[in-house]
């Protein structure tokens, strides 16, 4: 494995420990994450830019035992959603540590009845780490169900584990995996519509300053000519604004 491949792996690593950590990391936690790979002035201000970029905080020191609520994230919606989500939990018959190590023992050997259950005993861990990625663009609607099918396929797989005390850490990587995937998703799918959006905008304020000078609706090629636009970029800002840029005559 390659210098630049171990740094990846390791930058990985140090952000599902900040998102466990409720996007939050201390200093010596970032300067200790990188044992392999070693870290100089500039690769360490990259470090910080991506987490930054990745809505993980970087302080001098850390509560690890500081218990972390991320609710004043959530939304209306997102909130009844919680609270009635949280009110379906609380009906759940707890189960003992001994109990859960029992139900994953049986998991690994295929027992269908145990796996079923361990959907159900660790549904609360979906909440939790959905709790984590609230406030991101993602509605915690979106993100509890894209957990739960993620919690399904860890527990299919959970014959994969070696030992039932990593059962719960394997559980939970396949979660945030999943939840990291969909935040990642959305935040592209809303770069792209700024992106439209600018786009519409900067031909729909051109288009206006010509009309008002011409007093009348303007053709793509005129605009063309009086601005740095091509007429394709016209045509295709008056397409995706739903032909809504009444200043703009396509003929």
């Amino acid at each position: 494995m390659g210098q630049e491949e171990i740094f990846r792996k390791e930058l990985a690593e140090l952000l599902r420990l900040g998102k466990k950590q409720g996007n939050r990391l201390s200093k010596e936690q970032v300067n200790e994450a990188f044992p392999a790979s070693g870290i100089d002035k500039n690769k360490l201000s990259f470090i910080y830019d991506y987490l930054m970029q990745n809505k993980i905080s970087v302080g001098e020191t850390l509560d690890l035992e500081e218990e972390w609520n991320n609710e004043e994230a959530l939304n209306p919606e997102d909130r009844d959603f919680f609270a009635m989500f949280m009110e379906e939990l609380d009906g759940l018959s707890p189960v003992s540590e001994e109990e859960k190590t029992a139900l994953i023992l049986s998991a690994m050997e295929d027992d269908k009845e145990a796996a079923d259950k361990l959907l159900t005993v660790f549904l609360p861990k979906v909440v939790e780490i959905a709790k984590l990625y609230a406030g991101q663009g993602v509605l915690m609607e979106d993100l509890i169900g894209e957990g739960n099918v993620a919690l399904m396929s860890a527990v299919s797989m959970v014959s994969c584990v070696e030992k039932p005390e990593d059962a719960e850490g394997f559980f939970a990587g396949m979660i945030m995996d999943a939840m990291e995937v969909l935040v990642s998703a959305e935040g592209d799918l809303k770069e792209i519509d700024e992106k439209i959006l600018g786009q519409v905008n900067r031909v729909a304020l051109a288009a206006e300053e010509l009309y008002k000078d011409l007093r009348r609706k303007v053709t793509p090629e005129e605009l063309a000519a009086e601005t740095d636009l091509t007429v394709g970029e016209i045509e295709e800002a008056y397409r995706l604004s739903g032909e809504q840029i009444d200043t703009i005559e396509i003929k």
